[in-house]
């Protein structure tokens, strides 16, 4: 599947329709279109900032009130830095921002990433009633 096939022009929505990006979510994996040279760079920039950032926020130590405030200032340029990058990548791929997608540093593709489990099968769960284990649970 490519992206070109969830064109939000060809969703037809009637006046006081509410519409649900979440309708024509892809599949988890499904690769929407290729980075461009700048894209990987930039999101290779951006999650290595991401990772220092974050290591510093789980090592253990004291800040003053300065460092503080020079360690905001700079996870507020980051998270800037940041949203401005992915907001021109999903402009260009006309896709909602409420989708989680991820670039490939490495080789390129854009792909979705729908946060769950790809390793569970849903298949595999039974549905309960919620009644009859109330019943089970008041006869032990």
């Amino acid at each position: 599947m490519r992206h070109d096939d969830y064109e939000f022009d060809d969703v037809e929505v009637e006046e006081g329709e509410l519409f649900n990006v979440y309708d024509i979510l892809p599949p988890d994996g499904t690769i929407l279109e290729m980075a461009t040279a700048e894209e990987m760079v930039r999101a290779a920039e951006l999650e290595a900032k991401h990772h220092a950032l974050q290591r510093l926020q789980d090592s253990n130590f004291q800040l003053t009130g300065v460092s503080f405030k020079e360690l905001l200032t700079e996870f507020e340029r980051f998270e800037q830095e940041s949203m401005e990058f992915w907001t021109g990548v999903y402009n260009r791929l006309r896709i909602p921002w409420a989708w989680t997608i991820r670039i490939d540093v490495a080789n390129g593709p854009i792909h979705v990433v729908n946060d769950r489990d790809i390793f569970i099968d849903e298949d595999d769960f039974e549905e309960y009633d919620v009644d009859d284990l109330l019943d089970e649970y008041e006869e032990d």
